[in-house]
């Protein structure tokens, strides 16, 4: 049976739907999954107490596969599978043999009682054809980055994953985000790679030494590269998949299965890593190395602190640090004199409107909005208090981001029970300012 691992807010149900999907070279599990998500509510509708074949049941049933694929490689003098696999062909002649196999086969009978419920005996109603070919697809399909597509394709709901099984986790690992933050950060030199839902985790690389077996610190775990360490941060709000593929060598090409091998392919970790984006909603028009962001030798970028044995200690500690920092940032030209240049004039634009008529006013009008989760949106909402004793006629909401997230950034709006925000929210939103706390 295939394990697997989903770490980074991945449920069991989602690790169980991947099992079923990663199928890719078993008969067996090709018809696991054929018959898990074939499309029969006539013959088991949703919620009914259908049993379901044993696994010693879906191995008898996929020996008949075996048999059909054996046979046509010795009639075809087939080399190797790939040729079946990127010929549709092939693909329908083995198809018509694994029916027939089905159907005639001496453990046919044995077969089709253990598939009674689910495809029926009469070849004329298709369900045994739709089943074949279900199974043949997912054996030959069916690879970490396409189950993870299939997976993301019908989700609902907001995901940050990572997923690796114990047939892939030699060579590949796959990343997934929708709705919810993923970022990837590489550092070629020292043979590193990080991912986390949160950007600043995955910066623990820049002060991380690898031990060697004697002691002592090595720099890389392989050929060195002059290359600095990178960020990738995975497009959350479209729904992005990043395949990490590391093959067997520089020169190896990523294993892609047929429908996904139009993806473009680009190279990191000084070419021993193949990358492979997959976006949704295909809303990204430039490549992987125009989207890095680069961590070594970036000024706005600081290296995690040093662990401390008294955290509040030293946090108290830096408070006077902290303050003159923040002072000398707003007596240089810097990006916090910019940012807040920015929101005055969008503030005055806004002062204009209500004074001229072109804003409407209303009591539920939100003019400036500030969103965040967690710490994030506490400071928000001490923002929010500050601004509107400056601003008392303008309407100022700090709102939590998962509140946002649910009314708006869902397939199905989902308002937070209890709470005055719902979708009508939206037409007091019209040119709002609003204000991201990260």
């Amino acid at each position: 049976m295939l394990t697997l691992y989903a770490l980074i807010l991945c449920t069991a149900a989602i690790a169980g739907v991947i099992d079923l999907l990663r199928t890719q070279g078993s008969w067996a599990l090709s018809v696991r999954c054929a018959v898990s998500f074939l499309d029969n509510q006539d013959i088991n509708p949703m919620g009914s107490s259908t049993e379901y074949p044993t696994i010693w049941q879906y191995e008898e049933i996929g020996k008949i596969f075996e048999e059909a694929l054996v046979g046509l490689i010795k009639q075809k003098d087939i080399k190797t599978l790939e040729s079946i696999s990127s010929s549709s062909e092939l693909r329908e002649t083995l198809m018509r043999r694994a029916n027939n196999e089905l159907m005639d086969n001496s453990n046919g009978q044995l077969v089709m009682n253990a598939l009674s419920k689910f495809v029926g005996s009469d070849i004329e109603d298709g369900r045994l054809g739709r089943l074949v070919q279900a199974t043949v697809s997912a054996f030959f399909d069916n690879d970490l980055l396409h189950s993870m597509r299939l997976f993301l394709e019908r989700a609902k709901g907001s995901f940050g994953v990572s997923v690796t099984t114990s047939i892939d986790t030699h060579r590949q690992v796959v990343f997934a985000a929708k709705g919810q933050t993923m970022s990837i950060a590489f550092y070629p030199r020292k043979g590193l790679i990080c991912f986390g839902s949160e950007q600043a985790a995955v910066k623990a690389g820049l002060s991380y030494d690898i031990p060697t077996q004697e002691g002592g610190i090595k720099s890389t775990c392989f050929e060195p590269v002059d290359e600095n360490a990178v960020r990738l941060d995975l497009d959350d709000l479209g729904g992005e998949i990043a395949l990490l593929d590391w093959g067997f060598g520089e020169d190896t090409e990523p294993s892609i299965s047929p429908p996904n091998r139009d993806l473009r392919v680009d190279k990191l970790m000084g070419g021993a890593v193949n990358v492979v984006l997959l976006h949704q909603e295909n809303t990204m028009s430039y490549g992987l190395h125009k989207r890095l962001v680069q961590l070594e030798n970036n000024e706005f970028i600081m290296p995690l602190r040093d662990d401390s044995n008294d955290p509040v200690l030293s946090d108290i500690q830096d408070i006077p640090k902290i303050c003159a920092n923040i002072q000398t940032d707003w007596q240089d030209v810097g990006l916090n004199r910019m940012t807040a240049w920015h929101l005055s004039q969008c503030i005055r634009q806004r002062l204009q409107g209500r004074v001229d008529g072109t804003i409407e006013s209303r009591t539920d009008q939100i003019d400036i909005l500030v969103t965040g989760c967690e710490v994030s949106l506490w400071l928000g909402e001490q923002f929010c208090a500050d601004l509107q004793k400056c601003f008392p006629k303008l309407g100022i909401k700090a709102v939590s981001s998962n509140k946002l997230l649910g009314m708006f950034g869902q397939e199905l709006p989902v308002p937070t029970i209890g709470f005055p925000y719902s979708e009508r929210m939206s037409s007091s939103l019209k040119d709002t300012i609003v204000i991201i706390v990260r």
